[in-house]
């Protein structure tokens, strides 16, 4: 019991270092973009993911349509977020997404110099999107 304890404590404390880095080094901070949209309301998106079985499948683009209908149905003028993977990427440059900002994997080393992140064959940066809702 311990040992799973001592494990997950080191796991979440490399976890919470990531987070951190990621976000000093990607800008996620939505507070500028109010500004520079000059409005109230933005969604900023935490996750999507789905099962394996079902990639390529259409389901990923329907959710983050019906988010973006949500978005729009409660007054948000642009949604921001940011992809960790090839497909992602490619799903919301697809649905009119910009990318603002990229951040490989390789940049993202901890106290000692160590890569967070091996990179993978679909999995190589960061990249912050934004897309601005048409009035």
């Amino acid at each position: 019991s311990s040992g799973i304890n001592a494990e997950y404590g080191e796991a979440m404390d490399r976890f919470v270092k990531l987070n951190r880095l990621c976000e000093s080094k990607v800008d996620y901070d939505p507070w500028p973009l109010f500004d520079r949209l000059n409005c109230d309301r933005i969604l900023v998106s935490a996750a999507l993911s789905t099962s394996k079985r079902f990639l390529r499948s259409g389901i990923g683009t329907k959710l983050v349509l019906r988010s973006e209908e949500l978005a729009k149905e409660k007054g948000c003028k642009a949604t921001m977020l940011v992809t960790t993977g090839m497909y992602s990427e490619r799903l919301f440059k697809k649905l009119g997404y910009t990318a603002e900002q990229e951040v490989y994997y390789s940049d993202l080393k901890d106290d000692n110099g160590n890569v967070y992140l091996n990179e993978t064959d679909v999995l190589k940066k960061f990249t912050k999107f934004v897309k601005v809702f048409n009035e």
